[in-house]
């Protein structure tokens, strides 16, 4: 009696958890996602960085014999964005004119750049400033505690100009 008991309670378990994630799983779509086409801004758009400090290639960041780690990253929505390897000095503005890739609605800017190992003990930022025609969309500043890496995203929605916005 007791076999057949625990047979009984092993098929309800069992079956009833099979039972369960059959049910629950059911309600998932079978294809995949259809994915709406994404529509890129058109307009006069650049972009301004500005370190509070002295940017240094990060003494820790991983060497490779091929490439340099970069000391300053920059990427829009997840495609990098090419700077100048010149000098970036504390409060040298960095403009990159003719910035493409700015989507209607949802966009992201990441920096990651790496302030001297001299200056350990104080707190750096770096500004982000996005403009449209001179005009100031975004300005947002990302910091970095002390003696850390200044990294962090900037995220910002913009909105499609239609006709009807041009007419007013």
């Amino acid at each position: 009696m007791r076999f057949l008991l625990s047979i009984l309670i092993w098929v309800l378990f069992v079956g009833g958890l099979w039972a369960y994630t059959w049910h629950r799983d059911a309600g998932f779509p079978t294809g995949p996602s259809q994915s709406r086409p994404v529509e890129t801004l058109a307009g006069d758009f650049s972009l301004e960085i500005t370190p509070t400090f002295s940017i240094e290639p990060d003494p820790f960041a991983l060497q490779s014999e091929t490439r340099e780690a970069p000391s300053l990253e920059l990427s829009l929505n997840g495609r990098a964005i090419e700077t100048a390897p010149e000098t970036l000095s504390r409060g040298k503005t960095i403009q990159i004119h003719d910035l493409s890739g700015l989507q209607a609605g949802f966009n992201e800017i990441y920096v990651k750049a790496s302030p001297p190992v001299t200056e350990n003990m104080l707190a750096h930022g770096v500004r982000i400033t996005v403009l449209d025609q001179g005009v100031a969309l975004v300005d947002q500043t990302v910091w970095g505690g002390r003696g850390a890496l200044v990294s962090g995203t900037v995220s910002f929605k913009l909105e499609s100009a239609t006709k009807e916005d041009h007419d007013h």
